[in-house]
């Protein structure tokens, strides 16, 4: 029972970053679409927070 136990948290970190992967590729392209679109980050942050 031990030693799944000790594989337990593992598998559970193995799966959320599976899961997460491609969201994070989506955040990457969606960056690098604003970025060659000039449009700066900083500006994007700063029209939400005045909405």
């Amino acid at each position: 029972m031990t030693p799944a136990l000790l594989i337990a948290p593992d598998c559970i970190i193995y799966w959320v970053n599976v899961w997460t992967a491609p969201v994070e590729c989506v955040f990457d392209v969606i960056e690098s679409e604003l970025a060659r679109r000039g449009i700066a980050l900083d500006e994007i942050d700063r029209l939400t927070h005045t909405a």
